[in-house]
């Protein structure tokens, strides 16, 4: 039974849905006709008169070229035809002697290349000219000489034994008393410049004990020496003295 119930349920809902189907056909229908008619009513027949006049005109033919013009003929004359003339007889011919041709006048410039001249009596064949004679050569600029540069003074540097061998005075330094009540010794260096007479203008510590130092200057200052020569030139010279300072 139940069953039943459920096919009369779709049976109905069938029905319904063809009515339903058939009925907005039927609306649509009535609306395309009415449509139509009034579209067939509304035509204006001057509108589609006017359309088919201007589908039926034709396009313009575009404008052609512009006609060339034919090129005028050129009158061409015709040259005249040559005519032989005979040369005309001299009766009466200059004699040579007669003839006088003034070379000086002459000008060479119409030969192409060829320098102006007045005449060909130069000398050596060449003709005389009327250019202006040429500038003097300039006077060459003396060059000044570079001034001799003096040559450096040459120094000569002596060993210790050279120097105690060269030496003509010596003076030996009194020993410090501070340096001897403080039982100090040692040895003293210095270096000494020596001049081209031999004597000593300089002279600069090299090593000794500060209480030492003076007393080896002073007498360093005193000592004098055989000039030092070099090429037979008497030059300046650099030696080094040692002094020792013992206890007795």
């Amino acid at each position: 039974m139940f069953d039943k119930l459920v096919e009369s349920a779709k049976e109905k809902q069938g029905r319904r849905a063809r009515r339903l189907f058939l009925a907005t056909g039927a609306v649509y229908a009535v609306a395309l006709v009415a449509l139509g008619v009034a579209t067939i009513i509304g035509f204006n027949s001057a509108l589609a008169e006017e359309y088919d006049i201007i589908g039926c005109m034709a396009p313009p033919v575009p404008p052609g070229p512009a006609p060339q013009q034919a090129p005028s003929q050129l009158n061409l004359k015709q040259a005249a035809a040559p005519r032989f003339e005979p040369p005309k007889e001299v009766k009466d011919p200059p004699k040579v002697e007669d003839i006088k041709v003034d070379f000086g006048g002459m000008r060479r410039e119409m030969i192409a290349g060829a320098p102006p001249t007045s005449g060909f009596g130069g000398r050596g064949g060449a003709p005389p000219t009327d250019d202006p004679p040429p500038p003097p050569p300039p006077t060459p600029t003396p060059v000044a000489k570079p001034a001799a540069t003096p040559a450096p003074d040459k120094v000569v540097r002596l060993t210790s034994i050279l120097t105690q061998g060269r030496v003509l005075r010596r003076v030996q330094p009194p020993y410090p008393v501070i340096a001897k009540q403080a039982h100090i010794q040692g040895l003293v260096q210095v270096q000494i410049d020596i001049s081209e007479t031999g004597a000593v203008t300089n002279v600069t510590l090299l090593s000794g004990h500060p209480l030492l130092r003076e007393a080896a200057m002073q007498a360093a200052k005193q000592w004098q020496f055989i000039p030092t020569e070099l090429n037979g030139q008497r030059v300046r010279a650099i030696g080094l003295l040692t002094f020792n300072f013992t206890l007795n």
